[in-house]
């Protein structure tokens, strides 16, 4: 039987989008795993273009979609293995842990991209950085040196993010959808000025609580 692919989307946010908790440029290492990583803020009445070009409310239509592919992957899922059970990935309060939310009059999308690692057979691996695009008509890449000017910045600088989202399965700590930064264009920069923008992250693999939940499928 070949091996079930999970399928994976585009989103493209809109403008603006505001960034918080990001290691765009150096990726955060925790637990000895390095990640680029954000937090994209996206709120309610912003407005974007969908596939067929025509205006619509971007919380909405951006959730749908990551929605859309959630429940896809999970009729996938049972589908390959009609007899398997599964369960959502939960945080330690055993609820389900997902990389989007809705925050106050937000969207929350947690994007998270291994830098690198080793494979069992001990080949190390790498991904590559997140993409910086320059704010200039035409668009053009960043060089290395100019993405430095981002190494921190305030969750008020304005942005857009291009992220690839799949689904994944892992095993005994469930099944869930991630995204993976791809591309950041910045419309308008905002500093960082000493404030506590940053935290420590909690692995998105936490121990599952073993009791029922409306996460099971």
């Amino acid at each position: 039987m070949e091996e079930l692919k999970a399928e994976t989307i585009k989103i493209v946010t809109p403008n603006p989008t505001n960034f918080r908790y990001s290691y765009l440029v150096t990726p955060d290492e925790y637990k000895g795993i390095k990640k680029y990583k954000a937090e994209c803020l996206i709120k309610k009445g912003t407005m974007m273009k969908d596939d067929k070009g025509k205006e619509v409310d971007a919380v909405e239509y951006i959730f749908e979609q990551l929605e859309g592919l959630l429940e896809r992957w999970k009729a996938s899922l049972k589908e390959y293995y009609p007899d398997r059970k599964f369960s959502l990935t939960k945080n330690k309060h055993g609820e389900p842990s997902l990389p989007y939310f809705l925050e106050d009059d937000c969207l929350v999308i947690r994007t998270s991209k291994k830098a690198g690692g080793v494979k069992q057979n001990g080949e190390v691996w790498t991904n590559p950085p997140v993409t910086f695009w320059a704010n200039e008509d035409p668009l053009r890449l960043m060089n290395d040196e100019e993405k430095q000017q981002y190494e921190k910045i305030s969750p008020m600088t304005e942005g857009q993010m291009s992220m690839k989202c799949s689904g994944y399965d892992a095993g005994a700590n469930g099944v869930g959808i991630r995204c993976q930064p791809l591309q950041v264009i910045v419309r308008k920069h905002v500093e960082w000025t000493g404030s506590p923008d940053f935290e420590a992250a909690t692995s998105n693999y936490e121990e599952k609580s073993t009791a029922s939940s409306a996460a099971d499928f």
